[in-house]
């Protein structure tokens, strides 16, 4: 038997091959999932534990706990730390990751102090910290054995205006009133690297703690009459060690750890929920932007193993005529499709590997890279959706054998041509399907400002959004095939009597099997259509992710300067403080290197106050520029239709220029202040956080003198989250003013230098640490989401054109063979080669032409109908430009040229077989039948 299926399997070679070939890009395709699914996960979680330690400034993987112990059980500091280590033994024996570092800090409460040097009434923490003298460097030092000694930071030398030497008199209770101790400090320290991971807790945040050494803090400990002794116990963990297949667990173990310790404390479990909401969204996104491609494979599949079944229809009849049961033959073909899949299997899972990972190694659309993929590796969980997959793929191809095994002689004997009519055809189920579409977009249109807060909030994206334009392409190619029915008809109703016999015979093919045909349509229309709508798609998402990026930054790379802020507290209670300016020479320098073309100042504020007459605004964000410095150097970008403001930016700096008091607002400010060009208005700043949260230090008054919708840097809407993770969308208002007016009036305040690059020149040509658009740019393009995109985008339109190219020549090459006895008839009938040419090419404008600039329509319309909507994933905040649609005319010729090479292959190759085919042949092939 085995050796009978090997024997069948050779004799249609080709056939099996493609077959082979299909399947194992299905498997592929399938076993890219868990691959990409987990890669991008911990790409995921790489990303998210990254962010948080920029955005919240602190170690992103971190067990903590705080509170007090009573002296009574613990009598010294040891017994407090071996306690505390007992802690994180603990943590560590269930979560099961490396320690990074441990910062353990105990205090006593202290008390009232008075200073050597004339301060009084201070009060000061007495705190151990025991890695204080390997984390810390000492700024200043001195000694003195006569009293103790103690170290403070540099922020609390700077606060009382203590020096080293000075010494602190300490009023504490012990137990019958209160006694004075003097404590000398002996050390100013500040941290060696203050982004090492031991500073869970800066020298800074610590506050007014004079630090001692063990043995001073136990002898603290007996003049004190406290009970408690407080403590903090900070344990860094190595987050690289987090993945996807352990994330869950430790997130319980976590939960467990709070629920039976309320002092317990981490910041990891909130990375892990963000982590798992992503995590659901990529999985949909995976399925949604997978199932296309699936679907186009099982068309391909099922239109190849139909061509074989159609040709072994002879040996099925020959198998039930000798007696072969229905059974029989249906597990002859099983075995038949198990060694298929068996083999895609093989193929599936390697291919599968090889092309997750070129996926992932895009960084646009149909461009491959040779960045660091390490994230994506062999999971296990391949080899069980290999196994799925093949089973799918046996089922798929055997299941049909069933019925024609059953029917085969009664179909033989009234003829292989089906004039029935499609169940989807009597039903309109194309037009109901297209309808839904249409339904489902129109709703999607309605919510897409819901939709959009939904992304910003990490919920779960509806994945029927992005199916939907599968679905329109879906129904629009099988509206396609029913108008081409038509259209067949019409024709060859208004032209039949003046045919000739070969044009005759071609319509008379076109409408016995136009029902039978109709699958070759809708497999090259959804082809033709999704290849355009991937590559549009992807097109368009990058680059209005690109533009959007290239407007926010405003220019080619940013530094943002080091300003050592200096307070000082006066006498009379009064606050004094001054930003050290950095030297501005070292950057006008870069100009003079060739290295950039232009370089400014620019200070920017977000606390801003703005009043004009009985209305005002908070928080805008002003901007203080040198008119021509910054027009040398800052770039504003357009919209893709028109232009953002009324006219070219420069008109603007022009006007500012001309007036030293002068402003430039935002649209909206004007909008909602009531102003125009030429009213006056007043903006406040406040002092640095630094010094007071809530205090107004100087106002200025100013005169509009031009307004604009957008402006280099200027990002209009703003998203802010709370606590509960819900985002609102709120508007930022921009005020402009000349930047030595502001220094003038307010004083020096921090700036940013931005920077526009020499051609040819990077940012690497200048420091490590710029902010550049093209970093940005990059970093986008590596973010899983993007990444995912633009992956499987390229994936599907590769596949497209292969499955396409083959598929089409296949059956063009099958049906011929199968319709050689006819034309070996026609043949004999005195029928000419040319004119047998001629119907095969009107059979082909119908049945391939049409369907081809039908798949591009399609694709077109599915590009202006969909791809704004689903550009909410990748793009759901508003904003300045706004989401155009972007056709590469380079995609749309690579497919068209692709399809016009396998077309004209195609009619070389039926060419030559006309030409090799022998009228005697096909007779006696017809007598045989």
């Amino acid at each position: 038997m085995f050796g009978f299926v090997i024997n069948k399997l050779k004799n249609r070679k080709w056939l099996n091959l493609c077959l082979l070939m299909g399947v194992a890009l299905f498997i592929a395709l399938f076993v890219c999932h868990p691959m990409f699914e987990k890669g991008a996960g911990n790409q995921i979680l790489d990303r998210l534990f990254t962010d948080h330690a920029t955005q919240q400034n602190e170690f992103p993987a971190q067990m903590s706990r705080e509170g007090t112990y009573a002296v009574a059980d613990y009598p010294d500091s040891q017994s407090v730390l071996d306690k505390l280590s007992g802690y994180e033994k603990k943590w560590t024996e269930y979560v099961d990751i490396n320690k990074v570092s441990s910062q353990q800090l105990i205090t006593l409460s202290g008390g009232r102090a008075d200073t050597e040097f004339g301060g009084l009434n201070h009060y000061f923490t007495i705190g151990y910290l025991p890695g204080l003298s390997e984390y810390a460097d000492v700024v200043k030092s001195q000694t003195d054995t006569a009293t103790f000694e103690c170290s403070i930071s540099e922020k609390t030398m700077d606060h009382y205006g203590l020096v080293a030497g000075e010494k602190i008199y300490l009023h504490v209770p012990d137990g019958s009133g209160k006694k004075e101790i003097s404590f000398v400090i002996s050390q100013i320290c500040s941290e060696k690297d203050i982004n090492d991971p031991y500073w869970a807790k800066t020298l800074s945040d610590m506050g007014d703690v004079i630090f001692v050494s063990q043995d001073v803090f136990d002898e603290m400990m007996q003049y004190y009459s406290e009970d408690n002794i407080s403590y903090s116990d900070f344990l860094m963990l190595d987050y690289r060690q987090i993945n996807t297949e352990n994330a869950s667990l430790y997130d319980g173990y976590m939960e467990q750890f709070k629920d039976a310790d309320k002092l317990y404390n981490d910041n990891i479990r909130d990375t892990l929920e963000r982590f798992f909401t992503q995590q659901k969204t990529i999985k949909l996104m995976l399925w949604a932007l997978e199932l296309p491609c699936l679907v186009l494979l099982i068309l391909f599949i099922r239109m190849i193993s139909a061509q074989i079944l159609s040709l072994e229809e002879n040996d099925i009849l020959v198998l039930r005529s000798r007696g072969a049961t229905k059974l029989q033959v249906f597990i002859l073909y099983l075995q038949q499709s198990g060694i298929i899949a068996f083999a895609g299997c093989v193929l599936g899972i390697v291919l599968g590997y090889i092309m997750c990972r070129a996926a992932a190694s895009t960084d646009g659309f149909l461009r491959f890279t040779a960045k660091d993929i390490g994230t994506y590796r062999f999971v296990w969980q391949m080899l069980v959706y290999a196994v799925a997959a093949a089973v799918i793929m046996v089922l798929f191809i055997t299941v049909p054998v069933w019925k024609k095994s059953k029917d085969a002689i009664s179909e033989h004997s009234r003829g292989r041509i089906s004039k029935k009519k499609p169940l989807w055809e009597k039903c309109f189920i194309d037009v109901i399907l297209l309808a839904l579409s249409a339904y489902l977009l129109y709703n999607y249109n309605k919510q897409k400002s819901t939709l959009a807060i939904s992304v910003l909030e990490n919920r779960s994206i509806d994945p029927v959004m992005i199916l939907d334009n599968s679905l329109f392409i879906f129904a629009a190619a099988l509206l396609c095939v029913r108008l081409t029915g038509l259209i067949i008809l019409l024709v060859d109703r208004l032209f039949k009597k003046r045919f000739s016999p070969a044009m005759y015979a071609s319509f008379l093919q076109l409408k016995r099997t136009r029902y039978n045909q109709g699958f070759l349509a809708v497999f090259l229309i959804m082809t033709v259509a999704g290849g355009i709508f991937d590559a549009n798609m992807a097109r368009t998402m990058n680059s209005n992710m690109e533009k959007r990026i290239v407007y926010n930054v405003g220019c080619d790379a940013i530094y943002n300067e080091d300003f050592r802020l200096r307070i000082q507290k006066n006498k009379d209670g009064s606050v004094s403080w001054m930003y050290d300016e950095p030297d501005f020479g070292k950057y006008e320098s870069l100009k003079n290197e060739g290295i950039c073309d232009g370089v400014t100042r620019v200070l920017e504020d977000e606390r801003v106050d703005i009043s004009a007459g009985s209305g005002s605004i908070s928080d805008a964000y002003l901007m203080a520029i040198n008119t021509k410095e910054f027009g040398e150097t800052a770039k504003l970008q357009s919209d893709q239709n028109d232009d953002i403001n009324d006219a070219h930016w420069f008109n603007y700096l022009n006007e500012l220029a001309k007036e030293p008091d002068g402003v430039i607002i935002s649209s909206n400010l004007a909008k909602d202040l009531g102003l125009k060009v030429g009213d006056s208005l007043n903006y406040s700043r406040y002092v640095p956080e630094a010094v007071d949260d809530d205090q107004i230090y100087a106002s200025e008054n100013a005169k509009v003198c031009a307004i604009v919708k957008g402006f280099p840097g200027y990002e209009r809407y703003t998203y802010e989250t709370d606590a509960e993770g819900n985002v609102t969308e709120q508007e930022k208002y921009l005020i402009v003013a000349n930047y030595a007016t502001v220094v003038e009036k307010f004083g020096m305040t921090p700036y940013s230098v931005w920077m526009n690059l020499s051609k040819g020149k990077t940012v690497d040509d200048i420091y490590k640490n710029l902010t550049s658009a093209q970093q940005l740019i990059d970093e986008n393009k590596n973010s899983a989401t993007v990444q995912i995109t633009n992956g499987m985008f390229t994936l599907s339109f590769i596949l497209s054109l292969i499955v396409c190219s083959v598929g089409f020549l296949l059956y063009w090459v099958m049906t011929l063979k199968q319709r050689e006895l006819q034309f070996g008839i026609y043949r004999a009938m005195g029928m000419r080669m040319r004119e047998v040419k001629a119907m095969l090419l009107n059979e082909q404008i119908f049945l391939s032409f049409l369907p081809l600039l039908a798949g591009a329509g399609i694709g077109i319309t599915a590009t202006a109908m969909f791809v704004r909507l689903i550009s909410i994933i990748y793009l759901p905040q508003k904003h300045n430009i706004g989401v155009n649609v972007y056709i590469y005319q380079s995609d749309m010729l690579e497919l068209a040229g692709v399809l016009f090479v396998a077309v004209a292959v195609c009619y070389v190759v039926i060419s030559r077989l006309l030409k090799s085919m022998k009228i005697a042949q096909a007779l006696r092939l017809g007598e045989d039948s």
